[in-house]
């Protein structure tokens, strides 16, 4: 048996930073490819681990397209297998009743462990799975899961569904221990909730996550798509997919040397082909690369470096295999050409104190003054988040900029640009 496993779909959702509209960008596109998938290759049943359907989009057409891929894989004699997640706890249950599908089967419904004997083209199969009961579950569900209390055929394979944080034991969206997982009896575990695809354990039983099968942001970088699950008895291999039409990256530009703007556009190029050239395989079925580029190196003028990046917005253009290449946004991190900073930091001068700074920023030492700047940076960060105007903007922001070493990269980011401009005004005078 052939099986197809993924999660965190969030239809409703689009890709960011590309423009609204296009058909890519939504993840109905990634939905229509996987039902296509499915069918083109005879697939025995679709796994879905949670967050099918997005909390903040759960308009009509979000849940209707969900019902035409349930309709089309139906008619194909392909079953689907669910659990729900923080997202789509309420949704996914009313989606089953209203329809009531031959061929769609929710497990776990009010936080209950379910076990079902699935029936495919190629033989039957059990899934094990556990549905969020509402959107917030701070206990691990696998305390719940008593050994021998589902009465699994040992004769026929069994795979499990659940979703939930593997990564932190506080979460409030399910927490999960490795330890808690059976060693016996489910060969292996679908996971949902973290959308970068993870193969924690390969074996006895297989842990994974498939991450969600199109990339929602750049916080999602890499290749996504959906695993292939071969059930051969009672063994398991999987097989990854690459399904979705956006990609993002972060790309390293070294800019030592470069003395003007044509150089700087040249190898930026040069870099994002360079890029695409070795992903030739990966980048097949994506449409849309978008990448973050990350400036490393040492240049002598990182003000005028900057002005140049402006030329990165310009850089969208075709490349083979028919992806359209962009850049979402340029990060400084280059060093000032500065022949000896450990003598230069020895100065009691601004240029000395700014030396002194970015050694110890780099080292990760600590100063009187440093620690004084980066309270003063968070507490800043802090006022504007309280701030009347901000608050609207708040359930979009990236809270993880309000942390210690957000500052020090800031930071360090901004002694080095000044460091160099008061350098460049010393040569002038």
């Amino acid at each position: 048996m052939n099986i197809l496993a993924t999660a965190d779909l969030h239809l409703g959702r689009q890709s960011s930073n590309l423009e609204k509209g296009l058909r890519e960008s939504s993840v109905a596109f990634t939905l229509n490819r996987l039902v296509d998938y499915a069918i083109r290759e005879g697939i025995d049943a679709l796994l879905l681990a949670g967050d099918v359907v997005d909390r903040d989009n759960r308009y009509y057409e979000a849940v209707g397209q969900l019902q035409q891929a349930f309709g089309r894989l139906g008619e194909a004699g392909i079953p689907v297998v669910m659990v729900a997640g923080n997202h789509d706890y309420d949704v996914l249950p009313d989606i089953v009743k209203n329809r009531e599908y031959d061929h769609v089967y929710l497990l776990g419904e009010k936080g209950d462990w379910e076990a079902k004997t699935i029936n495919t083209k190629n033989g039957d199969f059990q899934a094990v799975g556990w549905s969020f009961p509402t959107q917030h579950v701070m206990d691990d569900p696998l305390l719940q899961l008593k050994p021998g209390a589902l009465n699994l055929d040992p004769n026929l394979p069994a795979l499990g569904l659940l979703h939930g944080d593997l990564y932190d034991q506080k979460s409030q969206y399910a927490p999960l221990d490795m330890s808690g997982f059976p060693s016996k009896g489910i060969q292996a575990w679908v996971i949902g909730h973290i959308h970068k695809p993870d193969l924690l354990k390969a074996g006895n039983p297989m842990i994974f996550y498939p991450g969600s099968p199109q990339a929602l942001s750049s916080k999602e970088p890499g290749a996504h798509g959906a695993s292939i699950l071969t059930l051969d008895g009672r063994s398991v291999a999987s097989k990854r997919i690459i399904l979705s039409p956006v990609r993002y990256d972060t790309l390293h530009l070294d800019v030592s040397g470069i003395e003007d703007k044509s150089q700087f556009r040249t190898r930026l190029t040069e870099r994002m082909d360079d890029f695409v050239q070795n992903q030739f395989e990966a980048l097949e079925h994506v449409s849309y690369q978008i990448f973050d580029v990350e400036l490393t190196g040492y240049h002598p003028d990182l003000t005028e470096l900057e002005n140049w990046t402006d030329l990165a917005d310009q850089l969208e253009q075709r490349m083979e295999p028919e992806v359209l290449v962009s850049v979402r946004k340029v990060t400084n991190l280059a060093k000032p050409a500065v022949e000896n900073l450990e003598e230069l930091a020895q100065q009691p001068t601004p240029p000395g104190l700014l030396a002194k700074l970015i050694i110890d920023l780099e080292s990760g030492s600590s100063s009187e003054l440093l620690e004084s700047l980066i309270a003063n940076h968070r507490e800043e960060h802090r006022r504007a988040n309280r701030s009347a105007t901000y608050q609207p903007l708040n359930r979009f922001g990236d809270h993880e900029s309000d942390t210690e070493e957000a500052s020090k990269e800031l930071l360090l980011r901004e002694s080095r640009q000044l460091l160099s401009e008061l350098l460049s005004q010393k040569e002038v005078m």
